[in-house]
């Protein structure tokens, strides 16, 4: 019967999580990309990218949405918190990989899926058998590490350690400053599909670490119903992107503004592995880790998050000067 009711909430959550990317998509004609927009946004906060208010107001929107979920679904959360060095390593791993590999399991998952991406394909293969690989080898040793602490982080009392107001004001601030640069309606449509998407998650369960290291590690008690929380979500955008793609423009926008192109990209193996790692080993990807701040025990997520950012401005800042470097080297050995 447990497993049933995992897969039953698991599968309404996914459906919800398609409802808001394909309703996104429509109303201001993007991807619904986490990583995406949490990279967008520090990056405008930090004056190093021009200014894009559309994914400041939907990371508000994840935090204010994650308030929400707290107050009406409290039972979303994972009541307890985990190891602060396995979150590090974890958010910093996810930071690269998602960089590197241009998104996460909403942007080449949800999204990129049903636009039937074969860029998205090559990454969703790559990061899932990454994860399931390294979870399932990793569970005997790090199973312990897994398993939620009713100590929040750093020993501090409960009271001290609840992220709610953090999230609240974070959420308000972004958002704010959001609508003051966008238009009306497009700063609505950011902010309610973000709100939505985040109550997508605590209802498939996709906030609970232990539930993804239930999913990505094969062993005895493996528990199936994340494996809905994506069917859910593509059955919507399957059948709902090509209708939304019909349109002259998106509701709120002039234009639509997708990802074009398609060629293989060597990044998108590279990113998805060391994604594939840093989810196996932190049991979060960006939307969940966002989201989850909002929790009885978001410190933990508050960690993973951090370190996710400090991750994403690595490869920001070093990733293409690597590349390059390798590319003069080959060039020098075949001269």
């Amino acid at each position: 019967a447990g497993v049933y009711e995992g897969i039953k909430w698991a599968t309404i959550g996914g459906t919800v999580l398609g409802l808001s990317t394909s309703a996104y998509m429509a109303l201001v004609g993007r991807v619904s990309g986490m990583s995406g927009s949490l990279r967008n946004t520090y990056l405008q906060l930090t004056q190093q990218k021009a200014v894009d208010p559309l994914h400041v107001v939907y990371v508000g929107g994840l935090l204010i949405g994650g308030a929400a979920v707290r107050i009406l679904l409290p039972a979303s959360f994972e009541l307890g918190s985990y190891d602060a060095v396995m979150l590090v390593v974890g958010g910093l791993l996810t930071g690269v990989g998602t960089t590197i590999g241009h998104g996460c399991t909403s942007g080449h998952g949800l999204c990129g899926l049903a636009r039937l991406s074969f860029r998205s394909l090559v990454a969703v293969g790559t990061f899932f058998t990454t994860g399931l690989a390294t979870c399932t080898a990793l569970h005997p040793m790090m199973k312990t590490l897994w398993t939620p602490s009713s100590v929040p982080n750093f020993g501090l009392p409960l009271p001290y350690a609840d992220t709610l107001p953090l999230t609240v004001i974070s959420g308000s601030f972004l958002s704010l400053w959001g609508f003051s640069q966008l238009d009306l309606y497009q700063a609505l449509s950011a902010s309610v599909c973000s709100i939505a998407f985040s109550f997508g998650l605590g209802i498939s369960g996709m906030l609970m670490p232990s539930k993804i290291h239930g999913f990505l590690a094969l062993t005895t008690g493996w528990d199936p119903s994340l494996m809905f929380v994506m069917m859910g979500g593509l059955v919507v955008n399957v059948a709902l992107f090509p209708l939304i793609r019909r349109l002259s423009k998106p509701v709120t926008c002039p234009a639509f503004d997708l990802p074009t192109s398609t060629h293989f990209d060597p990044d998108l193996v590279i990113g998805g592995v060391l994604f594939g790692l840093g989810w196996a080993i932190g049991g979060l990807c960006p939307g969940p880790g966002i989201v989850g701040i909002a929790g009885p025990y978001g410190l933990s997520s508050l960690i993973w998050t951090t370190a996710c950012i400090a991750g994403q401005q690595l490869t920001h800042s070093q990733w293409k000067d690597t590349k390059a470097m390798l590319k003069m080297g080959e060039d020098a050995a075949e001269g």
